[in-house]
């Protein structure tokens, strides 16, 4: 029996739109999702009860109960993988049941960052890395300055181009959909000239205090939505917005957008210039909202990467079977060695 590959992954999350070429593929994806609850009671209890501030110090019993249950899986003696993309989804996973699994089958739990280690990622990695019983076999991140820090490996995030016949118009000259994080003060700079250059945006912001949300009338604020709606509104738009956080080389989901879809994209990502299918008649790079070209935002050109896939999930199996077989020839050789 060949090795499995087993996914965990939030049904209604951006992971599990970038991950879906692999359900065409022999992986198991195991998805799971937060139930309906209409009492604000109970609405408050769960966000107590998986609230990270407090889980950070203890954590709290029982938070598989918010959750739909997992599909059963048919473990067997073969080795297999058992990927969480984000620490985020630890949460709802019992960890004494991934103990048990690591005791009694031949598991490697690997974890990929699509985040970087800022914040309240590096408290739950921390926690749950160093969790005497279990162990992570791969850490994954997206990151270079991460992977450098902690010496975790770098990987880019796969991505999933899925079939669409559809035709979109361009309907806005510049896309971005992205939460606060520290970064408001800089979205909101970067909106008023927006404004003043008469430029025609789709602009969402998420995590906003009612009492900082300007441009109110304008800026979508605090209405998450589901990711095939945002790649709907990346295909309808000229010219894609990426900013990241500070601290972060890595690229965010916008940078695979543009290229996957042909886009533009206007970023304050430095390290973009050394990524794959770097453009530069098609990314451009800003530090202070002045600096930025308007009129190129604008411009409507054919744009064209050439994309061939590389950042396809089930090069991501192939990277994994990759390091399998290079920690098979190691230990192969220390053992003709002694």
């Amino acid at each position: 029996m060949k090795n499995q590959f087993i996914f965990v992954v939030e049904e209604k999350s951006a992971i599990n739109f970038i991950i879906s070429e692999l359900y065409n593929n022999d992986s198991k994806i195991i998805q799971y999702n937060y139930k309906e609850i209409e009492s604000p009671f109970l609405i408050f209890l769960r966000s107590a009860h998986l609230m990270w501030k407090i889980n950070k110090f203890i954590r709290l019993p029982f938070q598989s109960i918010w959750a739909t249950k997992f599909e059963d899986i048919t473990w067997n003696k073969e080795t297999q993988y058992y990927i969480i993309f984000n620490a985020f989804h630890i949460r709802p996973i019992s960890v004494s049941y991934l103990k048990r699994l690591q005791a009694k089958y031949n598991i490697k739990y690997i974890l990929y960052l699509a985040d970087n280690m800022g914040g309240v990622i590096s408290e739950i990695l921390k926690k749950y890395h160093y969790l005497p019983g279990i162990r992570f076999d791969y850490i994954f991140t997206f990151d270079f300055n991460d992977a450098q820090k902690y010496g975790y490996i770098c990987y880019p995030v796969p991505y999933s181009v899925l079939p669409d016949k559809k035709i979109y118009d361009i309907k806005y000259d510049l896309y971005y959909v992205g939460s606060n994080n520290g970064r408001l003060a800089q979205m909101l700079d970067i909106y008023s000239y927006i404004t003043f250059h008469k430029v025609e945006p789709l602009y969402r912001i998420n995590k906003v205090k009612r009492s900082q949300q300007k441009f109110k009338d304008k800026i979508i604020y605090n209405k998450t939505c589901l990711y095939d709606v945002v790649v709907e509104e990346v295909k309808q738009s000229n010219c894609i917005l990426e900013i990241i956080r500070s601290g972060q080389s890595g690229a965010t989901l916008r940078y695979y957008e543009a290229v996957c879809y042909n886009k533009k994209l206007l970023t304050n990502n430095k390290n973009v210039v050394n990524l794959p299918f770097y453009d530069s008649r098609y990314m451009k790079v800003f530090e202070k909202p002045e600096d930025i070209d308007w009129a190129w935002v604008k411009e409507r050109v054919p744009v064209d990467y050439h994309y061939d896939g590389r950042f396809s999930p089930t090069h991501f199996i192939d990277k994994i079977i990759e390091l399998e077989e290079e920690k098979e020839r190691k230990e192969l050789g220390q053992e003709q060695t002694d």
